[in-house]
């Protein structure tokens, strides 16, 4: 057969070479096609991949059913084997339907156990009923469902492991407690951070950018510019005051200049005596300010800032609120949305 297969294989070889080697057309061909059809041989094993898991539940569940009606039926021997191969199958914790499928167990442990009891099988039934504890050990018959040798049996395998079950429950205990005080340390975390959010909403940051070009100004600008309020307001009026004091010091003196000493009505030696006085005043006035002026200037640039940042409270608004409305009158009905801010 493969002597026979051989020429078959290399004629189709040489053909697809030739094939490809004329014109080099079906070969981008094939490839165009593949590309596709990867893509939907992909997403098809993604959507049953996907939906594995709940056909593997929907199975048990029917097999959980089927397995009860069976035990209700009297047939025991018959729900005997459904439950035995519905529980034979092994259980993955990291798998997405590991939960629904500990239920479903759960569920059928005990009426297993009531069948093999029925049947006769108690030593069987026994270790079913312990696996079931160890898995669920808070776990009672439900009375009036199962008959009594059934109960007895779960007594009894749980009196004999009474320590193990014991343990097992101060566990689960312990981790519900554990898991309930997690959970409230989450929940007051949770509310420390919109405390913290809301307070941060509720305060807003002002940055305040000071020019020392605007603090080399006279006056007290430098110091009202700082922020010193009551040292502007001593530079602003002493200087203010210097230079009105030399202004009109200075006015006074060239007054006095001006007047001669021909006129019969002046005094020259008192004329000159007020002279030489308003000309010391506007002298003296004049430093005065100069220094106070340069003083300032100083003042200002030494104690300049140039940013600054300060926290001031803001009114948080209310979240709007959209209700409907409806109204209805004589003439027909409106309805309409309330708009609340």
């Amino acid at each position: 057969m493969a002597a026979g297969l051989a020429p078959g294989c290399v004629r189709a070889h040489c053909q697809a070479r030739s094939g490809s080697d004329s014109g080099g057309r079906r070969g981008p061909g094939f490839a165009l096609h593949l590309g596709p059809l990867r893509k939907l041989i992909a997403a098809v094993l993604l959507v049953l991949s996907a939906a594995w898991p709940l056909a593997a539940n929907g199975d048990a569940r029917a097999d959980l059913e089927t397995g009860r009606n069976l035990f209700s039926n009297g047939q025991y021997a018959d729900a005997a084997k459904v439950f035995g191969q519905l529980l034979g199958e092994p259980l993955d914790a990291h798998s997405a339907d590991y939960k629904k499928r500990r239920e479903i167990n759960q569920a059928a442990r005990p009426v297993y156990a009531a069948s093999l009891v029925a049947l006769g099988r108690g030593a069987e039934a026994d270790k079913v009923i312990l696996d079931h504890l160890r898995d669920d050990p808070f776990y009672e018959p439900p009375p009036g469902q199962f008959p009594e040798p059934v109960v007895q049996h779960f007594i009894t395998v749980l009196s004999d492991h009474r320590d193990e079950i014991e343990l097992l429950k101060k566990r689960i205990l312990k981790e519900r407690e554990d898991s309930v005080l997690i959970e409230q340390q989450q929940q007051l975390l949770e509310q420390k951070r919109i405390a913290e959010l809301e307070r941060l909403a509720a305060e807003e940051t002002v940055v305040t950018s000071r020019s020392r070009l605007i603090a080399l100004a006279p006056f007290g600008v430098g110091q009202f510019q700082n922020g010193s309020n009551g040292l502007g307001a001593f530079f602003a009026t002493a200087e203010s005051l210097g230079a009105v004091s030399s202004l009109v010091s200075l006015v006074t003196a060239e007054h006095f200049a001006s007047l001669s000493c021909r006129d019969p009505a002046v005094s020259c030696p008192d004329v000159k005596s007020a002279f030489r006085t308003a000309r010391y005043v506007n002298w003296a006035s004049f430093s005065v300010t100069a220094a106070l002026m340069v003083a300032g200037i100083i003042e200002a640039e030494v104690s300049l800032v140039p940013e600054s940042k300060t926290t001031r409270s803001r009114p948080i608004r209310a979240p709007m609120k959209v209700v409907p409305a409806a109204t209805v009158t004589q003439e027909g009905a409106a309805v309409g949305l309330t708009v609340s801010f």
